[in-house]
């Protein structure tokens, strides 16, 4: 874990002696459980319980077997790791117990943590602890969690970023131009009756029109973030009977889908997940797009079209045989089109036309290079902007959004030259890109953020 400089933050009341414990592992079955302790008392609590050679404490950072004991009752056999303060997670002395998984033997040794002294840990607080011993910023801190929920490797490399520190490092240049900016706006003030200037108007606003503009692409990449997190809409399309269905399947890798030879069979919509080249997918199979005058299907047709309209991607379909395809106007505008012949294993000849993908989805063959296509298509949809720092996290486009504002404040100020609203506005603008690493921060803006953390972390 990358170490940052101390920064100034919350105060948060808790006892100096105060050590936590908790289960950081998910519950259930599994190989090894870890039970994590940290504070004042962490080594202490660890002596009174493990029984191994030699003390994991005069080994800081390696892993020693032994057995935890309750008394004369041997609870588990285990392997401990001791990290001593700072170097640690939290800042903190830190005992970390691998036991076996399952839900006994861990929960057994956690009882037993506590009974030695330690409470139970409160969502998040490992983190919180790192956060206010000045391991981490606050905005590193809620890479954690997006690091947990990643579902798709692109999104877990950028929430590593996010960890990392890049776009904190951005914040970072942010304020100081700031600073700057408002220390000369300030100087003006003290000058000006005496008709000199510390900066001239030229100066500032050309510094603050550059600052928003880096503003609009920072919150313009967060709709690349959250489609990166959410995973692109990837709809297939086509008339009935088209074999979308069985496509649908085939890119699955499981039936999920009814497949039968009667048209108009898929009347609802259905969704699943997939990840293509580390990009998290949502595969969408839609009813097949004709006139009818049986209503459910009607209805079919019309979610169709709606998902059409917000689609990312289409895989559009058309029939092996279908002779007008290629000049057809398609139902629906989108610049990502992936035109498809399916069931080409009926053809009787190869495809002619280059940009057409045959595919077959009982053969497989066609597949990979259909998977491929759709990955050529979405790298432009998640790597817009500047991917080290994109903006991933709802509070930080918020209080983004707040700076921008301020900013355009401060330019309508110094139309009217009023240096006072303007120190004011850049003042303010400072104080909420601060808020997003923690500096000078609430204990209500604490508290709703790490509430949102897993217990163990």
């Amino acid at each position: 874990m990358r170490s940052v400089p101390k920064i100034q933050s919350c105060s948060v009341k808790y006892a100096e002696n105060d050590t936590i414990a908790a289960i950081a592992t998910a519950p259930g079955a599994a190989g090894i459980a870890v039970i994590k302790i940290s504070g004042h008392d962490a080594v202490s609590i660890l002596h009174s319980l493990f029984r191994g050679v030699p003390d994991p404490e005069l080994f800081p950072r390696r892993m020693v077997h032994g057995h935890i004991t309750d008394g004369s009752i041997t609870l588990d056999e285990v392997l401990v790791c001791f990290m001593k303060a700072p170097h640690s997670y939290t800042g903190e002395d830190v005992v970390e117990i691998q036991s076996h998984g399952g839900y006994t033997a861990a929960g057994a040794i956690l009882s037993l943590v506590l009974e030695k002294g330690a409470r139970p840990a409160e969502p998040g607080e490992f983190t919180k602890r790192a956060f206010l011993n000045g391991r981490i910023d606050l905005a590193q801190a809620e890479a954690v969690m997006e690091i947990v929920g990643a579902e798709g490797k692109e999104y877990l490399k950028r929430a590593e970023k996010l960890m990392e520190g890049a776009f904190s490092q951005r914040i970072r240049k942010l304020i100081d131009d700031l600073a700057v900016s408002e220390s000369l706006t300030e100087l003006n003030i003290d000058f000006l009756d005496q008709g000199l200037e510390a900066i001239p108007k030229d100066r500032l606003i050309n510094s603050l029109e550059n600052t928003i503009r880096t503003l609009d692409a920072m919150l313009a990449s967060y709709s690349t973030a959250q489609r990166i997190k959410n995973g692109l809409r990837v709809v297939l399309a086509g008339k009935v009977n088209s074999g979308k269905s069985t496509l649908f399947n085939t890119l699955l890798g499981r039936k999920r889908s009814i497949v039968h030879n009667r048209p108009g069979t898929t009347r609802d919509w259905i969704e699943e997940k997939i990840e293509l080249e580390g990009v998290s997918v949502n595969l969408i199979d839609t009813a097949g797009l004709r006139e009818t005058e049986d209503e459910i299907e009607r209805e079919g047709v019309n979610e169709s079209k709606r998902f059409l309209k917000d689609a990312e991607i289409v895989i559009y379909l058309h029939e092996a045989g279908e002779e007008t395809f290629s000049n057809e106007k398609y139902p629906f505008d989108s610049s990502n089109i992936i035109p498809v012949i399916s069931k080409s294993d009926i053809l009787d000849k190869r495809c002619i036309n280059k940009e057409i993908l045959c595919v077959s989805s009982h053969t497989g063959k066609g597949i990979d290079e259909l998977r491929n296509a759709i990955a050529a298509l979405a790298s432009p949809l998640i790597n817009t902007g500047d991917s080290d720092s994109l903006v991933m996290v709802e509070r930080h486009r918020i209080l983004l959004s707040q700076v921008r504002e301020h900013l355009l404040g401060a330019l309508r100020s110094i139309d009217e030259w009023s240096e006072e609203i303007t120190a004011l506005e850049l003042k303010e603008a400072q104080n909420k890109l601060e808020e997003i690493i923690g500096i000078n921060c609430s204990i209500d803006v604490l508290t709703t953020i790490f509430k949102s953390f897993c217990i163990g972390k």
